[in-house]
């Protein structure tokens, strides 16, 4: 059995919508979402341990800019009404989404890329090293 691995943002969006429907199916194909979801998928993208572990540069979610104040709604909601996230196998998941609202930070994959922009192998090795310590969901 070979890992699938997802590599993302550590924000709301990309953990409740592209990550969740990845895993679990979207709704449109509720009846079929065994053949169109990947069930088995590791969240390996930026966690917040990442965020203080590589000093990685974060950007701040404003609550006054629409989009950011319906993205950390939209996270309160599924974390009290979506079954995925209320799901004991989802609960680190559901951890990170709180981290997220709590903090009010977003950080996109590319900080890991910026670590140490004189060293190439860096972002591989960071990602290798996460693989190795089961540093994902």
């Amino acid at each position: 059995k070979i890992p699938i691995f997802f590599f993302g943002d550590l924000d709301a969006y990309t953990l409740q919508n592209i990550y969740r429907t990845l895993k679990a199916g979207s709704a449109a194909s509720l009846i079929r979402n065994s053949d169109f979801s990947a069930p088995d998928v590791h969240f390996l993208g930026v966690l917040p341990e990442d965020v203080k572990k590589y000093d990685l540069d974060c950007y701040s979610v404003r609550e006054s800019d629409a989009s950011e104040a319906r993205a950390l709604k939209k996270a309160r909601d599924v974390l009290q009404n979506d079954p995925f996230f209320e799901a004991p196998r989802n609960k680190k998941l559901a951890k990170i989404l709180h981290w997220l609202i709590k903090e009010k930070l977003r950080c996109e994959q590319q900080a890991i890329f910026a670590v140490n922009p004189k060293d190439p192998l860096m972002p591989e090795r960071i990602i290798l090293d996460k693989i190795k310590t089961g540093s994902y969901v």
